[in-house]
């Protein structure tokens, strides 16, 4: 993937119409709001889009991201580094009622036909939607112990008393 820079805001609906294909970075000082989420990022996001128009003539735009960020554990309270991946296809749309048209696999984009997207926005909000619920170090990486074993005491070899013992008394 490219190390350019992708453009704070362009034209989708010229894009679609051109085909046009669009990858590179975005940088982490413009992604504020998945930094406030997130004990910090890495890396640049890596980010690939694609504007494209369907079998009905909608105009989508098809994106892969990733990025690297560092999350807190919920466990044992110590950041560690989490890779976010997201895989997204938007319609775009200028009004409601073709946001309610749409085919329930592809997600609505309101945007006015002359208005420029925020290239940024619609990445941050991919990688927001790619957070852990619950931030956890890797199966066996974490400092606090999640198992505990089913060793039995080693003093007592015999059987345990009863606690219903005591009922046979009262007979």
């Amino acid at each position: 993937m490219s190390d350019f820079e992708l453009p704070d805001r362009v034209n989708p609906y010229q894009l679609a119409d051109k085909l046009s294909r669009l990858e590179g970075v975005i940088g982490a000082k413009r992604l504020k709001r998945l930094e406030e989420a997130t004990a910090g990022i890495d890396e640049s996001a890596q980010v690939s889009l694609g504007f494209d128009r369907d079998e009905s003539g909608r105009r989508l735009i098809s994106g892969h991201v990733t990025a690297i960020v560092n999350l807190q554990c919920q466990r044992c309270l110590q950041v560690y580094g989490s890779k976010l991946e997201g895989d997204f296809t938007l319609a775009l749309v200028y009004n409601d009622e073709m946001a309610k048209a749409l085919p329930a696999h592809l997600d609505a984009l309101l945007l006015l036909p002359d208005a420029l997207l925020d290239v940024a926005d619609i990445v941050e909000e991919e990688l927001l939607l790619s957070l852990p619920m619950h931030a956890m170090h890797p199966e066996g990486e974490c400092r606090i112990e999640t198992q505990f074993g089913t060793d039995e005491p080693t003093g007592s070899t015999g059987k345990a008393p009863n606690p219903f013992d005591v009922l046979k008394v009262l007979k």
